[in-house]
């Protein structure tokens, strides 16, 4: 099945310009990105990312690339996990500024799509170039101080591909299982309920 292409808007609507002007002021990388987005992710580069998968198709469900590059930059920005990444995109208005889908009552991508997508970029060292791309247009415009380009983008983008439950789980999820069972461990060894336990450790 061949991968559709990202084609947002080039023109706002009136309630997508009064959100643009809002975020013009405060997080101004949404900002940045709603406008710069065609020439971030231009023919050239979709067909780059679209590349990634023609070894293995591109599955039952097709999906953009360029909209789950472009949600994993909003991820960065935002500091969110995964999980909050989708609800974010179904229920954020700037998000769903910058993606393209303002109004749409389910989220444009899932969970797994997501980490999925993630993993794929960084075995065919797209990562960088996808962080690299996004430093040069905001140095080139002007539009955004290239060098005040949050380092948690890096961290969104540019991180070691998770094993097992992280398929299914980010790190967040992830951590707070682990979490969980030193809990159980240290309310074992003092004979006393987790729950109990938790609440007096706060």
């Amino acid at each position: 099945m061949t991968l559709p292409r990202w084609n947002p808007p080039v023109t706002l609507s009136p309630r997508e310009a009064r959100i643009r002007k809002r975020v013009g002021k405060k997080r101004k990388l949404f900002g940045f990105l709603c406008d710069h987005r065609l020439e971030l992710f231009d023919d050239d580069f979709q067909a780059e990312l679209e590349q990634m998968y023609r070894d293995t198709g591109a599955g039952k469900n097709p999906m953009p690339p360029a909209l789950l590059a472009m949600a994993l930059l909003l991820q960065g920005y935002s500091n969110a996990s995964d999980s909050e990444a989708v609800e974010l995109a179904a229920c954020d208005a700037r998000w769903q500024l910058v993606l393209g889908c303002l109004g749409c009552d389910d989220p444009p991508f899932s969970q797994g799509a997501l980490f999925n997508f993630r993993e794929r970029l960084i075995a065919h060292d797209m990562d960088r170039k996808l962080l690299e791309r996004t430093r040069e247009l905001a140095k080139r415009t002007g539009a955004f101080d290239f060098k005040k380009l949050p380092k948690k983008l890096d961290v969104a983008v540019d991180s070691s591909p998770l094993r097992g439950a992280g398929r299914v789980e980010d790190t967040f999820n992830l951590l707070a299982h682990a979490a969980w069972k030193v809990v159980l461990c240290v309310a074992e060894l003092r004979a006393r309920p987790a729950e109990l336990l938790v609440d007096e450790l706060g």
